[in-house]
């Protein structure tokens, strides 16, 4: 099989997401080819046989910085994504594959799809996000439009696939479930092989009860959630230390002043800004646990990186999480905004080691079953059943 994959943001969970899968599936054999944009992360990773990478889109927004307006800035990134879509009309157009498969998880996939569409191949979109975690104008419209394009839908959860349905109507013969994959990957940087060093790096004390928040930083990842309920963790554990680390995407300069004024109050470790994937390691390393502290989610690539790295989870009890984990077995579940709760699961884990010991032994045993190879054969087979219709 023939299998073109596209994404279009080349850095961050998605990026790393495609090319694993992309990577699992020229290993069962099938040629892939991996279109991405010129500033691609990850170009230095090995890759087998099989896969090609083609650094060929412009990312949208990676000139904006350098204009003086902020309408020129939007006009910028505009041009970007009308740019990407007709390089990825072209080269798809050339390529010839038996599926295109799409990852864009933003409003522009709208128009990838509408010009590949055009070109009579059978067309796949997975659903990182069923609608958008901040509300856009005509989100429902908009959304409705992307979902009803494609020949087929991948959700990660029956949780989505429930929402595809009912709220878009989508039938349940153009929809699958694929879960997601493990992010194991990230362990062959060397810091996930040395927390000491790892917390001397970042300037954590070596015997500090350690919590991590990681990501995107946006609202609905609830870091002001933590932030609220650090000061009655600490009560509890006066030695304990919170690292932060996320670029805080979508954020407004009062809202990220707020967050790292308050973080700053409460002693926390803090790099407001992306982190580049030879640096990811370091946090999880210097980690005893990672906190998740969501009001919403579908499914979330940090979840899956510290389950494969071994590193205990607290999370909320939102989108298809209670589907997968299991409390007190590979992490430990709290109801979401919820100061109580989420300190006492937090102090619970930090002061007591052998839970954490289970909840890695856990989350690890969780990602082995999602491993690349599984999430790769079944996506091969619903290639095959799309491409036999």
């Amino acid at each position: 099989m023939k299998v073109l994959e596209i994404e279009t943001f080349g850095r961050g969970g998605l990026c790393h997401y495609v090319f694993n899968l992309a990577g699992a599936l020229a290993a069962r054999g099938h040629q892939v080819d991996l279109l991405t944009v010129t500033d691609w992360e990850l170009r230095d990773q090995l890759r087998p046989p099989g896969l090609t990478i083609h650094q060929k889109l412009a990312r949208a927004g990676q000139d904006a910085g350098r204009r003086r307006s902020r309408l020129g800035a939007v006009m910028a990134r505009k041009f970007d994504v009308l740019r990407a879509v007709r390089d990825t009309l072209r080269i798809a157009k050339a390529l010839e594959p038996d599926v295109i498969h799409l990852h864009e998880a933003s409003g522009s996939a709208v128009l990838y799809l509408a010009a590949l569409k055009r070109l009579g191949i059978p067309l796949v979109a997975t659903v990182h996000n069923v609608t958008p975690h901040e509300p856009v104008p005509l989100q429902q419209a908009l959304s409705r439009r992307i979902h009803a394009l494609p020949d087929l839908l991948i959700a990660h959860s029956r949780v989505d696939q429930k929402r595809l349905q009912q709220e878009f109507g989508v039938p349940t013969e153009r929809c699958c479930v694929i879960p997601h994959g493990d992010y194991g990957f990230f362990s062959r940087v060397e810091a996930a092989e040395d927390p000491r060093r790892a917390r001397g790096a970042l300037g954590v004390e070596a015997d500090a009860p350690t919590a991590l928040f990681f990501g995107y930083l946006r609202h609905y990842k609830g870091l002001d959630l933590l932030l609220d309920a650090w000061p009655g963790i600490q009560a509890q554990q006066p030695a304990a230390r919170l690292l932060i680390a996320g670029d805080p995407v979508r954020l407004s300069a009062t809202e990220r002043q707020a967050l790292a004024e308050r973080a700053e109050t409460l002693g926390a470790i803090c790099l407001f800004d992306y982190v580049p994937f030879e640096e990811v390691a370091d946090w999880f390393a210097a980690a005893d646990l990672l906190v998740l502290p969501y009001r919403h989610i579908s499914q979330s690539g940090v979840l899956y990186l510290a389950l494969a790295l071994g590193v205990p989870v607290v999370a909320t009890e939102v989108g298809a999480w209670p589907e997968m984990l299991e409390n007190g077995v590979n992490a430990l579940l709290v109801p979401p905004e919820d100061e109580a709760a989420l300190t006492a699961a937090v102090v619970r884990a930090l002061d007591d080691p052998s839970l954490r010991e289970r909840l890695a032994a856990g989350g690890k045993a969780l990602a082995a079953a999602h491993a690349w190879p599984v999430v790769a054969e079944k996506t091969e087979r619903a290639f095959q059943a799309l491409l036999e219709c």
